[in-house]
């Protein structure tokens, strides 16, 4: 248990006091637990359907919604986990009950697979929880659910947020059909479209051979550019890099959206831009990246979406590809549901696509979670209160509204949300530190340089998180050279050579670099120890410390186990690396610049600066301590190399520094890719998918056109990394295979990717939460599955009479550490 002696001590030091002299204490304070938060820039938009900021999506998932089902404690000590459901009482796979779904709703089956074959995986029953109410009262049953998804994939509001079901493990059956419906999309190309291939119409213009129209991309993102526009390009490199003349003439043929039909002027135009300088390397042939395609999409009813409503209660979920139980219900912790009334009224018809206010306002929010808006100043504080209509509240003889868990927990029903009220103020770090200090907010996260004054603070919380720092690199020749002509970079075109990359990772003393910013842990390689492959079914199912990830991790750092070696097993190996071999490091820098100097890239002893991006933020005492770390590394990797003294500059306050490595504005970027915990299977999608994500190595690679061969059950088998990065989740060639395969497939694929060293691991984050005296989380033991158990099970030392009482005893300053 947390040492709360000096707490508990206080609080009954408190109520000594305030039984000897008298309370006088309203009976709304006596009965109030308040939680102070803060945020730097309050939310201005909480509709399920089109939020965007993470402040958006904690006030709409944490307070004003609650899910179909939750993971919660069940053990805390063994840190076991239970499902609880919410606003379900039952989630059914039904698939073999309703096969007709299937073909009804087009479902997307494996090769060789048929309906008839079907039996699990695609069509969810959820069944409604009969109590479920919006805060006014009025109920909440199939149609409205039914009714939000509609308006979710209206295809005349394009909502932002209906990307989670048209794309991805579950995706809702023809959801992305009727989200398009009677429109045609541009989608990018990807190069997949030589031009070479395109059939010329009757009026001159190009399509695919399968009649797709084709046009060039002047202001939509593209792959190929890593998020960025052949505008913005040709706006940032100019006459350096491109034929401004011919992009000016292309551009006036651009309709609204930047789109320019393809026939022989403009594909000559085209050309003519993208090859004008060799430093930007491009030939005709790349011509076709800047391509895309129309997809028409006929018009389709609602009807033919996978989500249906068997009676009042009772909904069904048809999901575009296969989908594992457990899965469906990890996707099924938050809902789509909108309140129609106020979602009607809110709409606006008088633009391109419709639009709704829904959820911006006091006024036009309906929470049917256990808190409800009660005021907004904007910019300055949100408030929320206890939702009296929120199914969960049971009424007390004095007013207050107590809910207590329906399943155990340690063996108990124990109270849950006793917070009454959640105060959110807008403050800076600077302003909050001391608000905290003086028990005006009840949670605070020290940053970097001051988390060593609070690491012994028995109200510390850390928690692990999936996130691994790695600095990530632009290797392409002629961005290098233009950096090194305009960007403020010295012979950063050493960055194209492998071995000065790899000379770099190992010259990283890993276990001292992290000393530079508490609550760092080591890493070395993409996934960290958080990611689980099977943890419904196996709790111990780590990928990390799998036999086939331990052995690619070994593979990559040359740690070798068995007879005649320094370790007998290969978990011993795995457990010896540390990423850091000077030795070796020194010999790949000499041998890199042996090489560089024999390309004609670099003369001997010059000196050498790179600029990396750093930070998001202002450059803090933290990032200095590691910046110097990091050029004492590669210092000493590249003494007696040839190469010249190596300056790495740390640059802070950018906008997007994982756009600007690929863009070309920086050769090296320092960033952070994590999350989705459960599902290890997909991580190469990050680095490999273009189609789904921005790649922060885009400058270095096309993954979508080069291959690689990998041994799956003894066979060699050779996609696209593209590919790969797809091959074992929804329809994808393993996607059905064993646990074991995709062990195999995925080490092998993250070996084989962290051998380019386009991508360097550093360290794994961990995010460091004080509390305040008044608050303490449920249990200490932090888990993966349910965290220490959320404001949900929260617990209160002090209501908020008793909270203003102790405060006025300790001199204006809590010391926390």
């Amino acid at each position: 248990m947390r040492k709360l002696a000096t707490v508990l001590l206080g609080v009954c030091l408190c109520a000594a006091v305030l039984v000897s002299c008298g309370k006088k204490d309203t009976a709304d304070e006596s009965l109030s637990y308040t939680f102070n938060d803060h945020v730097t820039a309050l939310a201005t938009n909480w509709n399920p359907h089109t939020w965007e900021t993470n402040a958006d999506d904690v006030i709409n998932r944490s307070y004003l919604t609650s899910p179909f089902c939750i993971i919660s404690i069940k053990d805390s000590e063994n840190g076991v986990y239970q499902w609880v459901y919410e606003m379900a009482t039952a989630i059914t796979d039904v698939t073999a009950e309703n096969q007709s779904d299937l073909t009804k709703y087009g479902v997307s089956l494996p090769e060789g697979q048929t309906a008839e074959t079907t039996t699990a995986g695609y069509v969810y029953e959820i069944a409604l929880n009969p109590d479920a109410k919006w805060q006014n009262g009025e109920i909440i049953n199939a149609d409205s659910y039914v009714y939000s998804m509609q308006q979710l994939l209206n295809p005349q509001m394009k909502n932002y947020r209906a990307n989670l079901y048209i794309a991805g493990e579950s995706a809702l059956a023809g959801a992305e059909a009727y989200y398009y419906s009677g429109s045609t999309a541009w989608m990018d190309s990807q190069g997949k479209y030589a031009v070479s291939d395109l059939i010329k119409t009757a009026d001159g213009s190009y399509a695919t051979v399968d009649g797709m129209p084709i046009k060039i991309s002047t202001g939509k993102e593209l792959a190929w550019l890593d998020g960025a526009t052949l505008s913005s390009m040709v706006d940032q490199y100019g006459e350096a890099m491109f034929d401004t003349a011919s992009f000016d003439a292309l551009k006036k043929q651009a309709d609204s959206d930047g789109y320019v039909t393809l026939n022989d002027e403009t594909l000559a135009l085209l050309k003519k831009v993208i090859t004008f300088s060799s430093d930007w390397g491009e030939t005709e042939a790349e011509a076709c990246q800047y391509l895309v395609y129309g997809k028409t999409y006929p018009e389709t009813s609602f009807d033919t979406v996978g989500l249906y409503k068997v009676d009042d209660y009772t909904i069904r979920y048809v999901t575009q590809n296969y989908i594992d139980i457990n899965y469906f219900r990890t996707s099924c912790t938050s809902t789509w549901l909108v309140y129609e009334d106020l979602y009607e009224a809110g709409k606006d018809t008088s633009g391109k696509l419709v639009t709704t206010n829904y959820g911006t306002k006091v006024e036009n929010s309906m929470s049917y979670g256990p808190y409800k808006l009660e005021s907004i100043q904007p910019d300055r504080q949100m408030v929320l209160v206890q939702n009296e209509n929120w199914y969960g509240w049971e009424k007390q003889e004095d007013g207050s509204l107590l809910s207590f868990t329906d399943y155990l927990v340690d063996g108990e029903h124990v109270q849950r949300w006793q917070t009454t009220k959640i105060v959110i103020d807008v403050m800076d770090e600077s302003a909050a530190k001391q608000a905290f200090l003086k028990g005006g907010l009840s949670v605070w996260s020290p940053p970097a340089e001051e988390l060593a004054n609070y690491s012994l603070s028995d109200q510390l919380y850390q928690q692990d998180e999936t996130y691994t720092l790695s600095f990530f690199f632009n290797t392409n020749l002629a961005h290098l050279k233009e950096m090194d002509r305009s960007k403020g970079n010295t012979n950063s075109v050493v960055l194209t050579n492998e071995d000065f990359r790899r000379a770099f990772s190992l010259a990283i003393d890993r276990d001292e670099y992290v000393t530079a910013t508490p609550g760092y842990k080591p890493a070395y390689a993409l996934m960290g120890n958080l990611y689980f492959y099977d943890i419904y079914n196996d709790p111990e199912s780590s990928y990390r410390n799998s036999e086939p990830a331990m052995e690619a991790v070994c593979n990559l750092y040359g740690v070798e186990y068995g007879p005649g070696t320094a370790y007998a097993t290969l978990e011993e190996a795995y457990k010896s690396v540390n990423g850091y071999n000077l030795t070796e490091a020194q010999a790949l820098m000499k041998k890199a610049c042996d090489q560089l100097v024999k390309d004609g890239l670099y003369t001997a002893g010059q000196d050498i600066v790179i600029r990396i991006a750093w930070a998001a933020g202002a450059i803090t005492s933290s990032d200095n301590n590691q910046i110097a770390l990091m050029n004492k590394y590669i210092n000493a990797a590249a003494e007696g190399s040839g190469f010249g003294k190596i300056t790495l500059e740390g640059v802070g306050n950018l906008e997007n520094r994982y756009a600007a490595v690929p863009s070309g504005e920086y050769a090296i970027g320092y960033g952070a890719w994590g999350g989705a915990a459960f599902y290890p299977f997909r991580n190469l999608q990050i680095y490999c998918n273009s189609d789904m994500y921005d790649l922060n190595e885009a400058a270095c690679w096309d993954p979508s056109v080069e291959k690689t061969t990998l041994t799956v059950e003894g066979k060699p088998v050779t996609m696209t990394w593209k590919d790969w990065s797809d091959a074992l989740i929804g329809n994808g060639p393993y996607s059905t295979a064993s646990n074991q395969v995709k062990l195999e497939v995925t080490a092998q694929l993250e070996e084989q990717y962290l051998r380019k060293f386009y991508r360097i691991p550093l360290c794994t984050t961990t995010i460091c939460t004080l509390l305040s005296f008044k608050n303490s989380y449920y249990t200490d033991n932090y888990n993966v599955m349910y965290s220490f158990g959320g404001l949900e099970l929260m617990k209160y030392h002090y209501n908020d009479a008793e909270w203003k009482e102790f405060l006025s005893t300790q001199n204006g300053t809590l010391n926390y550490e």
